[in-house]
């Protein structure tokens, strides 16, 4: 419809009978306001035709002034279409007559192709991962094993640096005062029995044997819980009698608990003066321990949804986890093949039953219902040659892969740090995302693609390497793998000695 309404104007044109468009005819594509003069200037022997300011104005004498403006402003929403101009009106006919819309649906209303709210609640769900955005990486199936990313957070090291020795004396304490326990023996004469060794021994207690002193080791180590305030031995040499072993201090339960509490209120005031005399490493050691507690919940959550693993001795279809592994993977294959399933139009089959199936009253049902029909939609378009731009890219921007590969970091990442046997990765520099550009020491580095308009500026291979693919990108990823000029010419000189002492 737009080339023949175009052809009609070419020939106008070229035969005179009707003049080019003006530039208000330009603007009249935003303001659809009709403007015909009907002033006309006599002449012997040529009359000046009025022309109308807006849509259809080449059509102005040839039909009836409104229906030129709608032919006009109809052929101008036509060439919006991709190409119209290449479709046969008769495929196109039979496409549009067969177009379905969102009659009852009602989803419409927004300037984004879905509802926000319902969005954000689904992300919340599925978006579990350790990667940009919430998603899933490698490193949160197997960062335990690799060491990605926990290499960067320094727990053990930070906690070194903030204890002190008033602090340290607490929990001994604590753990002594949760192992309250009386410790019981027998003596035979030759060896003592152990009923019970007891807990919570800050030092070593008073033993009588038939009310003869013996004397008693415990374990002073407190990195060794299996003796730390316990009776190790007794030593006592004399005839049979009954042992009595001093309890430890405390009075027992349930008074321990009043004592236990007491230790928990020092411990807090005392990590209270850490934290103000170290504030900086205090709030480090507290953002590292919540950080290594999200990166655990999310492998957890990664290998229970993503490698569901069978119980030994059982069916194998029993998982560890019932039920998990169905989600979101079941969602992500559900959606994926509505466009197959709104084609199975037949009675019984996927787009009745899907339509049966369907809650109204939800946002989410009444959405499938318009996915089928959009899904059939653009099947129809393309029957007819007509390409969609509707498809949603889930990949990143070659500006957010830039960032991604090249600074470690994109919204919502965590950054992760090699360290191997023969070395880690050395950053050649950082990419700034503003300027799109990358540097080093404060200098663009030239990493072959064009910057700047020119003969390679319009090359189709402009960009030809992706940056997950560029060395310089990666190196804050990867291992080096490429020699530094100073490095290649110790490889040229070392090369050259080889080649003379092997002559």
């Amino acid at each position: 419809m737009a080339g023949f309404f175009q052809n009609i104007k070419t020939t106008l044109e070229r035969d005179g009978m009707n003049p080019p468009a003006s530039e208000a005819y330009n603007s009249g594509l935003k303001n659809n306001t009709t403007q015909i003069t009907s002033t006309v200037t006599q002449s012997d022997t040529i009359p000046i035709q009025p022309i109308s300011q807006n849509f259809g104005e080449y059509l102005y004498g040839i039909l009836p002034p409104d229906i030129a403006i709608a032919a006009g402003a109809f052929s101008s929403s036509m060439q919006q279409i991709k190409n119209i101009s290449n479709i046969p009106i008769e495929k196109f006919a039979q496409v549009v007559s067969s177009l379905e819309t969102t009659k009852n649906l009602d989803v419409n209303g927004t300037n984004v192709p879905t509802d926000t709210t319902l969005a954000s609640q689904g992300l919340s769900l599925i978006a579990l991962g350790n990667g940009p955005y919430g998603t899933y990486t490698m490193s949160d199936f197997l960062g335990c094993m690799s060491g990605l990313p926990y290499l960067g957070i320094d727990i053990d090291g930070l906690i070194k640096n903030l204890q002190t020795t008033t602090l340290s004396d607490i929990y001994k304490n604590i753990y002594l005062a949760v192992t309250w326990e009386q410790a019981t023996a027998t003596w035979n004469g030759t060896s003592f029995t152990y009923s019970n060794k007891g807990g919570g021994y800050p030092s070593a207690p008073n033993v009588t044997v038939g009310g003869n002193s013996a004397t008693a080791t415990i374990g002073t180590d407190s990195t060794n819980v299996t003796t730390y305030g316990r009776i190790i031995s007794i030593s006592y040499s004399g005839l049979a009698g009954t042992v009595v072993i001093a309890p430890p201090p405390g009075g027992g339960w349930p008074t321990m608990n009043t004592t236990i509490q007491g230790y928990i209120d020092a411990a807090n005031a005392e990590i209270l003066s850490i934290k103000n005399n170290k504030p900086a490493e205090a709030q480090l050691l507290i953002n590292n321990l919540e950080l290594t507690g999200k990166i655990l919940s999310t492998e957890q959550r990664a290998i229970a949804s993503g490698m569901p693993i069978g119980v030994p001795n059982s069916s194998p279809d029993h998982l560890r986890e019932p039920g998990a592994a169905s989600f979101p993977s079941t969602q992500y294959s559900f959606v994926d093949f509505i466009p197959t399933f709104a084609t199975y139009t037949q009675p019984h089959m996927y787009s009745q039953t899907l339509e049966a199936i369907a809650d109204y009253n939800t946002v989410g049902g009444r959405s499938l219902v318009g996915m089928l029909r959009e899904s059939r939609n653009q099947a129809r378009l393309e029957e007819a040659g007509i390409p969609l731009d509707n498809n949603i890219e889930n990949t990143f921007t070659r500006q957010q892969e830039s960032q991604l590969v090249a600074n470690g970091t994109l919204a919502g990442s965590i950054p992760a740090k090699l360290v191997t046997t023969i070395g880690s990765p050395t950053p050649f520099g950082y990419y700034n995302p503003v300027t799109e550009r990358y540097y080093s020491g404060g200098k663009v580095v030239d990493i072959g693609e064009a910057v700047a308009p020119g003969s390679f500026a319009s090359s189709p291979y402009s960009n030809l390497i992706p940056p997950q693919l560029s060395v310089i990108y990666a190196s804050d990823v990867l291992l080096p793998s490429t020699y530094s000029v100073p490095e290649a010419i110790e490889q040229v000189i070392l090369c050259n000695c080889d080649c003379w002492m092997n002559v």
